[in-house]
């Protein structure tokens, strides 16, 4: 259902980026695919939590796309299935670190995967967050991008503890600190030129994905940032869905706004 519902069935290399909720995404994804008869690589341009990786597929470490492709022939071989890639541990062994979005276009190219998830971006667990200078990380081939954000942070305060950099979001927003996070601030900045889809590639089908849609009052915030969305002048999402990852994903509300890419 996530395949279709974000327009995703012939897209092989997929970025996720954003906050509240990007790794659950990437890891339903993953084992849609997987279920379908697919060979699947999981990765990152920046980092994943160790505890958020831990899985039914095996995790490897390596340093190059050609020792990436000699475990997933060995893991792997013909069937279906997936393997999560990583260049090394953090400082603190908690987190996985991820390649250059080089490496990841190279591996593209290989074919060997029928889909590529890459975390391209990283939140600190936040349910929202903006980009600073150097984010997102994503590869120049992605075939889409997947803005996530959690409809939990709306209406709390925009400090810390809800949006990762609150600074950004306050210039993008043109709200003070401490203000309440608004479906309209929202969508300002998911549709601003450096927000949510700053350094996408042009060619990428690009998503949008309000997590916890899960009350009534979040169904009515994720109506507004659609509408708002879906009116804006400029196109800047192809398509926009509402729903719920866990504990199954469920899309509760969908928009198409223009044909993919």
């Amino acid at each position: 259902m996530l395949t279709a519902a974000l327009g995703l069935e012939r897209a092989r290399l997929v970025a996720l980026c954003g906050a509240g909720g990007k790794t659950t995404l990437m890891f339903a994804l993953a084992r849609a695919w997987v279920g379908a008869g697919e060979r699947v690589l999981i990765t990152t341009t920046t980092k994943i939590a160790r505890d958020e990786a831990a899985g039914p597929w095996p995790a490897i470490a390596a340093g190059s796309a050609e020792e990436i492709l000699e475990h997933a022939r060995r893991l792997i071989d013909r069937r279906a299935g997936a393997l999560i890639a990583y260049a090394g541990l953090g400082s603190a062994g908690e987190k996985l670190t991820g390649f250059a979005p080089e490496l990841i276009d190279r591996l593209k190219s290989a074919t060997y995967f029928d889909r590529i998830l890459v975390e391209a971006d990283g939140s600190a667990r936040r349910p929202l967050k903006a980009p600073a200078a150097p984010e997102p990380v994503v590869p120049a081939s992605s075939d889409a991008a997947i803005a996530v954000a959690g409809l939990n942070g709306l209406d709390a305060p925009l400090s810390a503890e809800t949006v990762f950099r609150p600074e950004i979001w306050a210039q993008l927003s043109r709200d003070p600190l401490g203000a309440a996070v608004t479906a309209d601030a929202f969508a300002t900045v998911a549709m601003h030129p450096v927000g949510l889809t700053k350094g996408w590639p042009a060619q990428a089908q690009r998503i949008l994905f309000l997590n916890r849609a899960d009350t009534p009052e979040r169904h009515t915030s994720a109506a507004r940032i659609l509408e708002l969305i879906a009116t804006a002048p400029e196109l800047v999402f192809h398509f926009v869905a509402a729903g719920t990852l866990l504990p199954e994903p469920v899309v509760i509300r969908l928009a198409k706004l223009s044909p993919p890419p």
